[in-house]
């Protein structure tokens, strides 16, 4: 475990083959699907993932976005929604690439803030809000 790193593993359906799934449309073993190791970063506001893992989820560019990065502004595409668990959690969110180039798949905040989970910073991990015992809460203010 290296200092201030935290990582943890998820798995990613694609949203539209779970849904066709859900109504009887699709084998439930033909939904795409990977399970990611994640550096949870609270600097990145997307799910980003590199372009391979992208295609292998069949997921289809939405739009390009303007994107700070720590070398500056960039293009990046942003793809249809994953289903993403983690726990007995789970949310639908959009993709934002990377590129493939070494870079981890990121776990960004609004994923932590869809499924209620929080860095436990002293013990390097990923842990379900303990203002709600443990319970997972959606915000709704």
């Amino acid at each position: 475990m290296s200092m201030g790193r935290v990582l943890h593993t998820a798995v990613l359906r694609n949203s539209a083959d779970l849904a066709y799934s859900q109504q009887g449309l699709v084998a439930p073993e033909n939904v795409r699907s990977l399970e990611v190791e994640f550096l949870v970063d609270t600097g990145a506001s997307y799910i980003c993932l590199p372009k391979s893992m992208i295609q292998k989820l069949g997921l289809v560019k939405q739009k390009e976005k303007d994107v700070r990065t720590a070398n500056g502004v960039v293009k990046r595409g942003i793809y249809s929604p994953v289903n993403i668990t983690i726990f007995d959690r789970d949310a639908d969110l959009n993709v934002m690439e990377l590129p493939d180039d070494g870079t981890p798949p990121l776990l960004g905040y609004l994923a932590l803030e869809a499924m209620d989970l929080l860095i436990d910073s002293k013990e390097q991990r990923l842990i379900a809000n303990p203002a709600n015992d443990g319970k997972w809460v959606i915000d709704c203010l």
